[in-house]
Formats: C-alpha cells, sequence, structure tokens
C-alpha cells in the first residue's frame, strides 16, 4: 500500500478503525439482541431487532468505503469530515423512513427501534472499553 504510505500524513484513519470497533459492537448486539427476542417474542420481534441493528452496521460499511474512495481520490481532509458530516445528518431521514416502512409491516416497531438504539449504547460501550484500556 503505498498510497497510504505516502499519505499517512495527510489523512487520519481515525475513522476507519472506529467504524471497525463500532461494527464489532454493533455485531454483538445483533446476534446476541435477535437471539434473545426470536426465542421469547418470535421472529416478528428478532427480525425487527436484527433490521434495525444491521442497519447501523451496513451504515458504517458505507462510511468506511466513501471514505477510502475520497482518500484514494486525494480529497482533502476538510471535504472527508464534511462528507462524513453530511451522511451521518441524512442518516436520520433514511432511519425515518425505514421506521415507516416497518410500521406497515409484520414486524414490531418498537424492537426495530430497539435495535437502533442499539448505536448509542455500542457508543458508550466502546468509550468504556477505551477508557478500561487506558
Amino acid at each position: 500500500n503505498r498510497f497510504w504510505e505516502r499519505n499517512s500524513m495527510k489523512f487520519d484513519l481515525t475513522f476507519p478503525k472506529y467504524a471497525a470497533r463500532m461494527t464489532r459492537f454493533l455485531l454483538v448486539f445483533l446476534i446476541v439482541g435477535t437471539g434473545i427476542l426470536f426465542a421469547w417474542k418470535g421472529w416478528t420481534y428478532g427480525a425487527a431487532w436484527a433490521l434495525g441493528t444491521l442497519f447501523h452496521i451496513l451504515f458504517y460499511k458505507l462510511m468506511v468505503v466513501k471514505f477510502n474512495q475520497w482518500v484514494k481520490a486525494e480529497r482533502e481532509p476538510e471535504f472527508i469530515g464534511q462528507h462524513l458530516f453530511i451522511f451521518t445528518t441524512m442518516r436520520f431521514i433514511l432511519e425515518i423512513l425505514c421506521a415507516l416502512a416497518v410500521v406497515f409491516s409484520p414486524l414490531d416497531i418498537l424492537a426495530f427501534l430497539g435495535g437502533l438504539l442499539t448505536l448509542p449504547v455500542a457508543t458508550l460501550a466502546e468509550r468504556v472499553v477505551g477508557l478500561i484500556k487506558e
């Protein structure tokens, strides 16, 4: 990866590393939450939780792909930061549209919203683990 060697001082790779950690935390929440809800309440709850959590996993994957594309295109760090912010802001609109779709499906809306709320919990868990490691 000569490109990364040439540009290691220009680009901060904190975001891809953070996204990878968050994806791992979200994956744990997806597996555990889906298993518990499927066994306890049935497939409509388990599937809704899984979709809510999977939304954020896929969102982070998309953000890393876009980040890598921008870095390879040698975009300025300010451009990358601004566009990551724009994508994050647009995520809320997409979450609302997904929630509306779930309302009109057989899936449980509260379980879907619970799956979406795994992101703040994962963020806090990631920070606590980071503090413990220090």
